[in-house]
Formats: C-alpha cells, structure tokens, sequence
C-alpha cells in the first residue's frame, strides 16, 4: 500500500522513531533504580540529632586556621584570602593529618573544628605562649543536581543547611522539575540512605526532613514533560531525514507526469518556452 500523502508517512515515521526512543529517555533520569535499595531509612535524620550535631573533619578538607597574633603561621592571611578556592587553607592528606608550620604533622581527621582548634592549641603551648588557635573547615558543600537552573556544587558555612536554601542557591527549580519527587541521597556508596521529599506540601518543610548535610546529594527528578520532550528531540533527527527523502521522491513524482519533461514519452514532450 503507497500513501499518497507526505505528512501521513511523516506522522507514521515520527511515531515509530519516538516509541524507540521512549525506552532511551528513561535513562535520561538518574538514580532510577533506587527500589532496589534494601531497608532504605525512612527518615535521613535517624541517628543523627541536630542540635548536637558538629561536623568532623574528613581527609581532602581544607582548614582555614588562625593563630592570635601570630599571622605568619596562619593559613588565614591575605594570600589566602586572594587564592582559588581550591587551595585556600591547609589541605588534610588521605591519611587524615595536616602538616603545619613549628608543630609538624598532627592528625586531624574525625575531629571537629572545636575539638581541631583545642588540638592546636595545645600543640602551639610548647612553642607560644598564650596560643589561642580557631579552625574552619573551607570545603563543606551538597551537591544538587537534575532540574535546577545552576547544578553543581553548594558550599556550606554552617555546619549544616536545608534544601530551600541549596535549590536557591542553585537558581531555583526549571519548569520540568519534578516538585513532589525530590531525593535525599547520604550515607556512603556501599550504604546509601535515600528519602523523597515532596515540595508540594507544606508537612515536608516542617517535619525537619530538609535539614541537608554536608556531602549530601539533592537530585531533583524531571517530570514527564521533560521525558516526552527528550523523546521528540531524539525523533526529530529522524524526521526531517524522513521529510528530505520524502520531499525528493514527490518532486521526482510530480516532474515526470507533467508535460514538461516526460521520460515515458520523450518525444510528447514540449519544446521549452522561448523568451
């Protein structure tokens, strides 16, 4: 059977190339297959009470620290200030110690900017008198990711911040956010703990579920708007090949059955008109 209308077999063409593509745009949403976790938490806040909570300083941190009066051990001077973010501070090695001027190497990992601060100080008593040493950790971020309008990384000053913030920080949520459907993802990769929070009501804002965490992902899932549209982009390559070859072969159609040029009958043909 021959369709006699190009737009009939482009709509054809368009169907059958966008129910291919619809199994491709389900790979287009990340962490898809987080049912398969096994006993995921139901509240991200379980184990951990936030009035308590301080955070601990990990390997690949950097500190930010400051010694009264003595600026020229300090890693908190004017270079510093004017230095890429990357390597402001003194970096905590992999193994979890900082190697500072007069004290040396002392470990610091799993200590809080508090207890690091105390640390150094004691450390510094054998050389200064009156050493009073603060400690900031520099690098603290959550990741956000998916439908926001700047992805990325968040640094974090406070030892914890909330969802609202981060996405505001990230320009806010594009118009193919999924709001009721926004993951918390913490914990390690062997062991992640995941929670989908719905923006929508306004129970989510006050059940404490939007305290965020450093090193937590917020991943923000596309709705199916987004889907339907990433399904007709793939499609639309398809198409206009189709509508190309499609365009030629009717042309081709129509100039051999006009009296112009008739390769069935060459000598029926007229003589082109003169000027």
């Amino acid at each position: 059977m021959v369709y006699k209308h190009p737009a009939v077999v482009s709509l054809i063409l368009a169907t059958a190339l966008m129910s291919g593509c619809s199994s491709k745009s389900g790979n287009y949403v990340l962490f898809n297959d987080n049912a398969k976790i096994t006993n995921p938490a139901s509240d991200l806040n379980t184990g951990i009470v936030d009035e308590k909570y301080e955070y601990k300083i990990m390997p690949n941190n950097r500190l930010s620290i400051l010694i009264f009066n003595h600026p020229e051990l300090s890693t908190r001077d004017v270079r510093a200030q004017v230095a890429p973010a990357d390597e402001r501070g003194a970096l905590v090695a992999s193994d979890g110690t900082v190697s500072l001027p007069l004290i040396g190497v002392v470990r610091v990992s799993g200590l809080t900017a508090r207890e690091c601060a105390n640390l150094l100080s004691h450390e510094y008593a054998r050389y200064l008198k009156n050493s009073h040493v603060t400690v900031e950790v520099l690098n603290k971020r959550v990741i956000v990711l998916g439908e926001v309008k700047q992805p990325g990384q968040v640094n974090i000053i406070e030892d914890t911040t909330n969802i609202l913030e981060a996405l505001g920080k990230s320009g806010g949520l594009t118009d193919y956010a999924q709001r009721n459907k926004v993951l918390i993802i913490r914990g390690t990769q062997s062991h992640p703990v995941i929670k989908t929070l719905d923006l929508t009501r306004v129970s989510a804002l006050t059940s404490g579920g939007i305290r965020l965490y450093p090193n937590d992902v917020v991943y923000v899932m596309p709705n199916e708007l987004r889907r339907r549209n990433l399904a007709i982009a793939e499609a639309v390559p398809g198409i206009d090949l189709a509508q190309k070859i499609l365009g030629t072969l009717y042309t081709g159609k129509f100039l051999t059955n006009t009296r112009i040029f008739n390769v069935n009958s060459p000598e029926a043909a007229v003589a082109p008109i003169q000027p």
